[in-house]
């Protein structure tokens, strides 16, 4: 008989883990706010986070969870005391003028584990769009192809390779995802028909593991570095966008005149095994600093026309 767990699970302090910055932060889709808790669905288990007094607790909409739930979101938040070494992170750039401040403001943004397949379609979803969007596209799949959890009527596990297959290319864009679609219908079909494995890219060594990636249709090199990075654990990955250009130009001195592909190399030859974290502690300084401005710019325009 399966034991379950009816408390809530205590998993970090509130200072080990920041809920929004980690899964609402453009690593993962998947995650949607309750008031100040976040839920989602991970394998076949509907999880509610939130942060207490206690520390950041698991719990079940439905009153239970099982008991290796425990290991699965230690892991999936990267919370192992081996995962990474983030203390030995923090002291190496805590002086750092940029870096230094992004910790200082988010200690607990950490990097996901996902599921690879997961990620990956996420990742093909998030071509020339944005976060809610993303999520819309996301969510959509989640109803129309997976199955869903628990006795409500809200939760979907995410589809399997070949059930994406099945629906294919057609149907993908019924759902919305545009020309997004012929690229997840022919990565749902290499995975099925055994030409791409992605759990075994974890132990590959980068490069290998990047090159094998961009084999697929549609995977250019930042697509390959973002689920190399959220949920294979390479962490000499480094994903360019516009965020993480400006960062590195600004408090870097990177040259402007770089391509994506000579700034990537650049930042893995700067930041070497940091790459990711470094990359993700960036991307949420820049992205939230702009939002920032916008919002005092806003402001002072109501100001002037009132």
């Amino acid at each position: 008989m399966t034991v379950e767990r009816a408390a809530p699970l205590v998993l970090a302090s509130r200072g080990q883990l920041d809920l929004e910055a980690t899964l609402d932060g453009g690593q993962a889709f998947g995650w949607y706010r309750e008031g100040e808790a976040y839920r989602g669905v991970l394998g076949r288990e509907v999880v509610v986070l939130r942060h207490t007094a206690r520390g950041i607790v698991a719990e079940s909409p439905y009153g239970t969870l099982p008991p290796s739930i425990e290991d699965q979101l230690t892991r999936y938040l990267d919370l192992t005391a081996c995962a990474f070494g983030f203390d030995a992170f923090r002291a190496r750039y805590l002086r750092d003028e940029c870096l230094g401040y992004a910790l200082r403001e988010w200690p607990g943004l950490r990097l996901l584990r996902q599921d690879p397949w997961e990620c990956l379609v996420a990742f093909l979803t998030s071509a020339t769009s944005n976060i809610p969007r993303i999520k819309l596209n996301i969510g959509s799949l989640v109803r129309a192809l997976g199955d869903r959890v628990g006795p409500g009527v809200q939760d979907f596990a995410f589809p399997a390779p070949d059930r994406i297959a099945a629906a294919g290319e057609a149907e993908l864009r019924r759902l919305g995802f545009g020309f997004r679609a012929k690229y997840i219908a022919s990565a749902a079909e290499a995975a099925v028909s055994g030409q791409l494995a992605l759990q075994p890219l974890e132990t590959m060594p980068y490069q290998q593991a990047r090159n094998e990636l961009t084999r697929l249709d549609g995977v250019g090199e930042k697509i390959a570095d973002c689920v190399l990075a959220f949920s294979l654990h390479h962490h000499e990955a480094f994903p360019i966008d516009r965020w993480t250009r400006r960062a590195l130009e600004a408090w870097y001195s990177m040259p402007a005149s770089f391509n994506p592909s000579d700034a990537a190399r650049w930042a893995r030859d700067r930041f070497g095994a940091d790459a990711a974290y470094v990359q993700q502690y960036l991307f949420h300084r820049q992205r939230l600093s702009a939002r920032t401005r916008a919002a005092t710019d806003r402001s002072a325009l109501a100001q002037q026309d009132g």
